[in-house]
This record gives structure tokens, C-alpha cells and sequence, in this order.
């Protein structure tokens, strides 16, 4: 089977790189266009003529495919965060020959009759794996992407716990001077993933302060031993298991996006840190597994031939039916 993989990079992201990273390592052999948009534009049509399968990336990459009859084009959608433009529905409407997948609840239940499948997003956890490391006595805080108030949380709750923090991911230029002002923050900047797992490896928990639909920092937090607190009221907190709610669990979660919710869930993990079994974490991180999205993502193909050969099954079944046409009528053809 011919495959070619088309990308825009539209987000640069993370979270996008490891969904591409996982893709080339299920289709290996596969042909790449635009890879994180280098000579890349929307308005260009793409060839793909010669594939059997095209998986595109973002609408904007799906949008540039024309599609023959004999093809399958399967477009995977990167998880909406706090600082994303909500799917342009218009968009996903036009792109008729388009079967979607959709890597969070949310984006599911926008839209039920375009998303045809759900398959979760792709986390890198044979990489990032608890070590043996003792914990030291410091917060970790992970931003993809702009500062935002939300991260902005964090700070003031270390602040006012007289906790360390530690930043990771973002520029340093790109944090207000604010933060830089506080003792007790460390601002380590962006750092490679072999640096980033060292972190997570050391620090006494990971705070994921975001309303997004899936978190990454959270999930590598989880696969490398790391309890996680995280903001409650969103999807990408239902694969963090609440010790408060469950008795044992693989990290906490706050009620509301604010300091004095944080600061709750923080003390509470300070005076019940047994409660945080890595094991749980390992767990609930080994369902974003590259293995467990490769599997996933081919059942999806699967489900959708399954259902063109129906369909197809079902025409030949009426076109019959229209041929043989009454007795009467064919005697007098």
C-alpha cells in the first residue's frame, strides 16, 4: 500500500511534533509532503495520485488534497488548546471526501456525523519513564506555547505556598519580568526532550494549570512517575486519576482556575503524598502509548473500509433490484 503523509505545521506545538513523529514511525516508508511547512501553501494543490492512503494533518493540509474515488483520505486533527482557533466548521463541511479522526471527546461531540473516529493522542512513553532519581523539593510547570494567565496561576500559588518552581519550555524573554522578580521561580527556558525528562524524573509534582482537551506535560509527568496536579474542568484532567476522589490515584485535581483553589489541591498533596502511586500515573499514561495510537489509528482505516465496501455492497444490491424491474416491464423490453 502506497501512504503519503501530508503536514502543515501550522501550530508548532509539541504536541504536534509528536503526533508526526508517530505517524512516520507507523508508516515508515511512506512519502512526506511539507513536512512542518517548509515550502508549504494551502492554496497549492498537493499530488497525490500515486497513494492508496493520504493521512493529512490539519484542515488547512486536508483542504489542499484532491481525492479520486479509490483513495482514502483520513485527516488526524491536533487537540484544541487554550490558545487555538476553535475548527472552522465551514471548512470541515466543504471537505466531503474527508473521513476525520479526532484525538479528544470534545472535538467528538461538536460534530458526531463528520468525526468518524476517535483515537486518543500520540505520547512518547517508552522516552519519558520514571527513573531512579530521588525527588527533590521543587514544582514543575511545562508551557507549549504563549504565556497566559493560566500559567500565571502556578506562580502565585508557589508564591504564596513559599514552594519552588520550576519553568520549563518557554523562552525566557517570553515570560513577564514579573516572574523573573520572584526567588523562588527558576526559569530553565526551552530545553530538548532528554532535559525535559530529567525534570519530570526530579520534581515533586507537575502543574497543569491550562483548560485544554488534552495535556502532554501531564501524560510525560505520568509515564515518568510524576504525580500531577491538574485543572479539574477539563477533558485532559479525566486521565489523571484524583487520589481525593479515588482514595489512591496519580495525582489531584482543583476545582476552579483559581490561586486559592490551586493552593488547595497543592496542600493537600504536600500532606498526603503517599497517595500518588507512579504505577497508577505508568498506567494512565500507557493509553496515549505510539503502540496503543498506531493500533487505534488502524482500526479507524479499518472501520471506514468496512463501511465503504457496505456501502458499495448496498448500491449493487439496489442497482440489481432496478434491473430486474417488474415482469412485465422486462417483457416488454
Amino acid at each position: 500500500m502506497s501512504v503519503i503523509l501530508v503536514h502543515t505545521g501550522v501550530s508548532h506545538t509539541r504536541i504536534e511534533y509528536s503526533i508526526w513523529e508517530a505517524l512516520n514511525q507507523t508508516w515508515p516508508h511512506s512519502s512526506t509532503i511539507a513536512r512542518f511547512g517548509t515550502g508549504f501553501s494551502p492554496d497549492k494543490e498537493v499530488d497525490v495520485s500515486r497513494a492508496n492512503l493520504i493521512i493529512s494533518t490539519s484542515l488547512e493540509a486536508a483542504a489542499s488534497i484532491k481525492c479520486q474515488d479509490h483513495q482514502l483520505h483520513m485527516c488526524y486533527l491536533e487537540p484544541i488548546a487554550s490558545n487555538q482557533q476553535p475548527i472552522d466548521h465551514q471548512l470541515v463541511n466543504s471537505l466531503t471526501e474527508v473521513e476525520f479522526v479526532v484525538p479528544t471527546k470534545t472535538l467528538l461531540n461538536q460534530n458526531r456525523d463528520r468525526f468518524t473516529s476517535f483515537v486518543r493522542p500520540p505520547v512518547d512513553t517508552d522516552f519519558f519513564s520514571s527513573g531512579y532519581e530521588k525527588r527533590n523539593d521543587f514544582y514543575l510547570l511545562v508551557v507549549d506555547g504563549p504565556w497566559t494567565a493560566q500559567e500565571q496561576l502556578a506562580v502565585d500559588a508557589c508564591v504564596a505556598l513559599k514552594q519552588s518552581l520550576s519553568i520549563i519550555g518557554i523562552p525566557a524573554e517570553q515570560v513577564p519580568a514579573t516572574v523573573h522578580n520572584e526567588a523562588q521561580v527558576e526559569i530553565i527556558g526551552a530545553v530538548d526532550d532528554q532535559a525535559l525528562r530529567d525534570q519530570y524524573r526530579l520534581c515533586k509534582a507537575v502543574i497543569c494549570p491550562r483548560d485544554v482537551d488534552f495535556d502532554l506535560s501531564a501524560q510525560e509527568a505520568q509515564s515518568c512517575g510524576a504525580p500531577v496536579v491538574i485543572f479539574g474542568g477539563c477533558e485532559a484532567a479525566q486521565s489523571v486519576i484524583c487520589f481525593e476522589q479515588h482514595g489512591l490515584g496519580s495525582g489531584i485535581h482543583f476545582a476552579e482556575q483559581s490561586v486559592a483553589s490551586l493552593i488547595s489541591a497543592m496542600r493537600e498533596l504536600e500532606l498526603r503524598p503517599q497517595r500518588c502511586q507512579s504505577v497508577i500515573g505508568w498506567c494512565c499514561a500507557a493509553q496515549f502509548s505510539y503502540q496503543q495510537f498506531q493500533l487505534n489509528f488502524n482500526q479507524a482505516i479499518a472501520k471506514e473500509i468496512a463501511y465503504r465496501i457496505q456501502c458499495a455492497q448496498r448500491q449493487s444490491q439496489a442497482d440489481d433490484q432496478q434491473d430486474q424491474g417488474p415482469a412485465e416491464e422486462r417483457a416488454a423490453a
